[in-house]
């Protein structure tokens, strides 16, 4: 369970003013839930996904995972949570040019564990994910939902229990995009926990709980399922 407990966010601006990205908001996320984040653009919607991934430090309040304030964590742990527990899936893929598809979704592993078992699960992964044809293919070779597709294999190949999900649609036409909607529910239903900021309602609305992101504050929204 993720627990969000009176949490504040704030940046200074350039004349020394404060925004309050989030301010003193509190939530929970079930352990297997399907939350949406939504909210105009500069919202929070970021931020509150890098909170509960261990990399934005609140000015108030605490994050807790599975009964662990995150923040309170030292160093080490710290960073074996954001290598065990959560996985980050982002709008633009971030897939390393260089490198194939198989090389890009063994990356994260390749300084824990032996190749040849990384490279075993990746392509475990990768036929999972359906693109086992274009294993050996470099980025620039993939249309833009193949390469979501590799992204979200990376973010996988650490058995992530939580999977942070900023705009992943953003920049894919209506098939892609439902094509990816239909793995994230695979995905979801393998036990993961998703997180998932949209701008797209459509996409909101594949969650369990839909969240609003405004000045500040959090507020549920209903669904509407079709």
């Amino acid at each position: 369970m993720i627990e969000i407990k009176n949490v504040t966010v704030a940046y200074q601006t350039q004349t020394n003013q404060s925004i309050f990205v989030l301010d003193d908001v509190s939530t929970t996320v079930e352990t297997g839930q399907w939350v949406s984040i939504i909210g105009p653009s500069g919202s929070g919607k970021t931020s509150f996904l890098k909170l509960i991934g261990g990399l934005l430090v609140p000015a108030k309040g605490t994050v807790v995972i599975d009964e662990k304030n995150i923040y309170q964590m030292k160093e080490n742990q710290k960073k074996s949570f954001r290598h065990t527990k959560v996985s980050f899936v982002y709008q633009q893929f971030r897939l390393l040019p260089q490198f194939s598809v198989l090389e890009n979704v063994m990356l994260p592993l390749i300084p824990y564990n032996k190749r040849s078992l990384i490279q075993k699960k990746a392509i475990q992964i990768i036929e999972k994910i359906g693109l086992s044809h274009r294993m050996n293919h470099l980025p620039s070779e993939l249309s833009g939902g193949e390469q979501q597709r590799v992204a979200i294999a990376r973010a996988l190949i650490t058995d992530p229990e939580i999977l942070l999900c900023d705009e992943p649609t953003g920049n894919l036409d209506f098939v892609n995009r439902d094509n990816l909607l239909m793995l994230l529910e695979e995905i979801h239903q393998d036990g993961h926990t998703i997180i998932l900021a949209t701008h797209d309602e459509v996409v909101a609305n594949k969650g369990q709980r839909i969240i609003e992101i405004a000045d500040g504050t959090l507020r549920e929204k209903e669904l509407h399922h079709d």
